[in-house]
């Protein structure tokens, strides 16, 4: 029976079942200004409908199997009796609009949140004593507007996560929690190794200097209780703040430092010899609005401040007119500590999508044997640290509308330990290339086509994104004769057959250079490599093209084409000296000093769409200017002789 069941003012609800503990089957309705006291277990059952916008006090377990609601009100974990509330069920969520935590009970722990649970809180948490324990890959979710409207008595939040155990690898973290507004390893990090049987008391991490500058694992009695906790080499703990990309650039840190929400840090594994190391953040969870300021052209290691995951799309959406994109570090197997012997590059993700990091081909999935490394979502793990490139000067923000729950074990987060990848959607186009050197370091290059974007419109704006850590010998796009970066990803609106896509190579050791198609995504056309030396094509999309070039720098003899060279030009190099571009002053200009018989002109835009066409009495002189204002973009000019046709992509601004 029910020991306790009090309401005040009104209170609608149906199908209430009152066995030794109470189960909602229907409709369960609290108005506003009405208090509802539940001292038993609670159940909302898959068929119920639990919509609170008044004061419920709950003194046990919340199991939520249904839908839940809320738009005002507070929901209260109080209890004198229960040292421990669990909340948990088959719907993976729960959504209140204020919690408030009370659990005053003898050795009290808190409450706690079932592993893939997702516990979203629409305004303010309030914790007044005991602590709310995210076990696993639960999550915690703030929705409001503005800075933190959180409150701390006595009481914060424990997430996991997972990092390298190598001595010799750099994870990038970020901190879900504060303590006091900012955080520290020591007092808000902490040894993860027992949290499945105490998940409330974790012990602090250890920290140690010096030779052999490792880390050392924590020690385990026979109930695997840590006894000794893991200990962290300090004299790899740095951060990055707006440096120019050097490695001078680096700050040294150290465990008693403090790092603003949002600022990223270095740490190295423990040695240890499992898989993972699970480390547990304690404190205040980070809420609402972070700014980091930034400048063109600096470069800033920052990080995911929430305790949960965030979507990067969003993220760089809020940035667009700051930062393009994300560069995740990921170790390539590195076994030293001398800087010249690490192994790894950056993954990098912006709108169009991502694309791996230059390591060895043998440890990328789908071309390698282990497979361990693949490209990065759209969400970010609790956790994650990642540099960024100022492509503007203000603010780079964090907001609560950037957070949402996608968890590392579905793979659809990622933190990069390792790495987990989520397939495209089928409405976008995606063409892996490679570059593998003679040492067998694999680049990867991303071209996408998307068709509901505005990618290829405003030039540079998310879609497109440079690489940080080009490598001596290496691949990379050239946009619009942009010879200042070296471009991983490029996105475009759509695809037309005529695009090319030029390419850069490095080449400073002799051997073997080869260039590969790694994976098409609901793309059917076949990929050329065009030698516009040679005059020549070959298919990437039946073999591989293997080079072997004298050492240098390749900037216009390479392009990514979409037919081969019979339908570019039939035996017919002449409209080669053809040169077309925009002149700033409404006009596209075609410089033909040879003065080759035209036969058409056609301009499209990046919708595949036709907006200019010129095929009769085009005036065959050394200087065609045609007149042109049309919205500033990008457009591809077309020029057609009787055995030969040219496409160049123009920027109109």
């Amino acid at each position: 029976m029910i020991k306790k069941y009090l309401i005040r003012f009104s209170l609608i609800f149906f199908n209430i079942i009152c066995y030794s503990q109470i189960v909602n089957e229907g409709i369960f309705q609290i108005s506003p200004l009405t208090d509802v006291y539940f001292e038993n277990e609670y159940t909302n059952k898959s068929t119920g409908v639990h919509n609170n916008n008044g004061d419920l006090y709950l003194n046990n377990n919340f199991i939520n199997d249904g839908i839940t609601t809320s738009i005002s009100g507070t929901t209260y974990f109080k209890s004198s009796i229960n040292p421990l509330i669990t909340i948990s069920g088959v719907s993976n969520e729960i959504n209140l609009y204020n919690l408030e935590i009370d659990i005053t009970a003898a050795s009290s722990q808190g409450v706690s949140i079932a592993d893939n649970f997702a516990l979203n809180i629409a305004n303010a948490i309030n914790f007044i004593s005991g602590d709310i324990r995210l076990v696993g890959e639960s999550q915690l979710i703030q929705t409001h507007t503005g800075t933190n409207v959180n409150t701390v008595s006595s009481g914060k939040i424990l997430v996991d996560q997972q990092g390298t155990v190598s001595p010799y690898k750099f994870n990038y973290w970020s901190s879900p929690v504060n303590n006091g507004g900012t955080f520290s390893l020591f007092g808000g990090k902490f040894d993860g190794t027992d949290s499945n049987i105490n998940s409330f008391t974790p012990q602090q991490t250890l920290f140690n200097t010096g030779a052999p500058y490792n880390g050392v694992p924590s020690t385990v009695d026979g109930g695997s209780n840590v006894t000794t906790a893991l200990t962290i080499n300090s004299d790899w703990l740095y951060k990055y703040t707006r440096g120019n990309g050097s490695n001078s650039g680096w700050i040294k840190i150290n465990q008693n430092s403090l790092l603003n929400p949002g600022e990223g840090y270095t740490m190295k594994g423990s040695n240890s010899i499992s898989a993972n190391q699970n480390y547990v953040f304690y404190g205040a969870p980070n809420n609402g609005e972070y700014l980091h300021a930034i400048s063109n052209g600096e470069q800033s290691l920052l990080g995911n401040p929430y305790p949960s995951a965030i979507d990067i799309s969003k993220f760089i959406t809020d940035n667009v007119l700051v930062v393009d994109a994300v560069h995740y570090w990921v170790d390539g197997g590195s076994t030293s500590h001398m800087l010249s012997d690490y192994l790894g590059g950056y993954a990098i993700r912006n709108l169009t999508g991502g694309v791996i990091p230059s390591v060895t081909s043998s440890l990328i999935s789908g071309i390698g044997s282990s497979g361990s490394v693949t490209s990065p979502t759209q969400y970010m793990s609790v956790g994650q640290g990642f540099f960024v490139e100022a492509i503007g000067t203000g603010n780079i923000v964090f907001n609560n509308s950037q957070r949402i729950f996608k968890t590392d074990t579905s793979g659809e987060a990622n933190f990069y330990k390792q790495s987990n990848s989520k397939a495209s959607g089928p409405t976008n186009q995606y063409i892996r290339l490679g570059h593998e050197d003679p040492e067998g370091f694999h680049r990867q290059l991303l071209l996408g086509f998307l068709p509901n974007s505005t990618a290829g419109i405003d030039y540079n704006q998310g879609y497109d994104a440079a690489m940080t850590d080009a490598r001596d010998d290496d691949m990379f796009f050239i946009i619009e004769n942009d010879l200042s970066k070296k471009y991983a990803i490029q996105g475009v609106n759509s695809f037309i057959d005529s695009m090319e896509f030029p390419l850069g190579i490095l080449i400073s050791e002799q051997g073997n250079h080869r260039i590969m198609l790694d994976m098409v995504e609901d793309f059917s056309n076949a990929v050329y490599l065009k030698d516009n030396y040679l005059n020549t094509t070959h298919n990437l999309s039946e073999t591989s093209y293997d080079l072997v070039l004298p050492i240098g720098e390749y900037l216009d003899r390479f392009s990514i084409v979409f037919l081969p060279q019979n339908a570019l030009s039939i035996n017919d190099n002449s409209i080669e000296p053809i040169k077309i571009f925009y002149d700033g002053l409404e006009h596209i200009v075609v410089n033909n000093n040879e003065k080759i018989e035209l036969k058409n002109i056609e301009i499209f835009n990046v919708l595949g769409q036709e907006v200019l066409k010129l095929n009769k009495n085009i005036n065959n002189t050394s200087k065609i200017v045609i007149p042109f204002n049309n919205s500033d973009g990008i457009y591809f000019v077309k020029v057609e002789t009787i055995n030969s046709k040219k496409t160049q992509k123009i920027l109109k601004y």
